[in-house]
């Protein structure tokens, strides 16, 4: 007589990883999302039961599916793609343009002992001149291209604050103020340029094919598989990390999958056995 009635099973196991993919609807590019900390595939089934009480109690006899849906997780994105900015903040990809500025100005009051930082208008603008703004004699201000204390101003073109570090020794206060005048350029920006501004929260999401290629190391068990959802469209998923030195800048994703052209909700190749 056997020991045991049936033979336990040991294999069939896996610990799989995997490469997530999407391609956008209406786009012949396949982007790769990744390295993603974990993808989940949630079903959603409703029901109709059927139940009878002819025993005195009420007990299941029948139950039907009318209804499935499903949703798709990514958990911990690691890659900020465009597509990825696209479906984190719903936003909508916009190319700037602006005609070209051979001279403006912005004029304001900076103080003593205080802060002095302004914003120079437009997409990457070149300040000309800091001065006081006399039109007799102007004091000039010095720009500090290191950002230690050797002149007077720190600008940066690409985020477009200009900061007063330190006040020229001929400036004269008036109740502990001083008139500053910046002048700066603007260059001629077209659509060809691709300079991309992301409009927040103007979409619904982001809707394309999505396909997890699984990947088992050699040393562990089981077999990898694809999975193939044609048509999915994902929204952000709770936060989407900022700034943080302590860990990665990471966000998450849903993706609710659709039934779309008779393809059915997806596909996993090959077999899993």
């Amino acid at each position: 007589m056997a020991t045991l009635p049936i033979i336990p099973l040991t294999t069939g196991q896996r610990i799989m990883g995997g490469i997530a993919l999407f391609q956008p609807h209406g786009s012949d590019k396949v982007i790769k999302i990744g390295p993603v900390g974990v993808v989940d595939y949630a079903p959603t089934l409703s029901e109709i039961e059927s139940r009878s009480d002819e025993t005195g109690t009420s007990q299941l006899i029948g139950s039907w599916i009318n209804q499935t849906d499903a949703v798709i997780s990514l958990n911990d994105i690691q890659m900020w793609s465009p597509t990825m900015y696209e479906a984190m903040f719903l936003a909508k990809r916009v190319y700037a343009t602006q005609t070209a500025l051979a001279s403006g100005v912005v004029e304001f009051d900076a103080h003593q002992g205080d802060y002095n930082v302004i914003e120079v208008p437009g997409i990457n603008p070149s300040v000309t001149s800091v001065t006081n703004g006399a039109e007799a004699d102007p004091i000039e201000y010095d720009e500090d291209p290191t950002g230690f204390g050797d002149g007077n101003y720190i600008f940066d073109s690409e985020s477009k604050m200009l900061e007063i570090v330190k006040f020229p020794e001929d400036v004269v206060f008036t109740a502990k103020k001083t008139p500053v005048k910046v002048t700066y350029s603007l260059p001629a920006i077209t659509a060809a340029d691709e300079v991309v501004l992301y409009q927040i929260m103007k979409t619904g999401g982001v809707r394309g094919k999505f396909t997890l290629i699984g990947v088992v190391d050699g040393g562990l068990p089981g077999k990898a598989v694809r999975y193939i959802f044609p048509d999915v469209e994902f929204r952000p998923n709770g936060n989407v990390t900022l700034k943080g030195v302590d860990a990665l800048n990471v966000a998450s994703l849903t993706g609710k999958v659709y039934n779309t052209g008779g393809q059915g909700y997806g596909f996993i190749y090959p077999a899993a056995n």
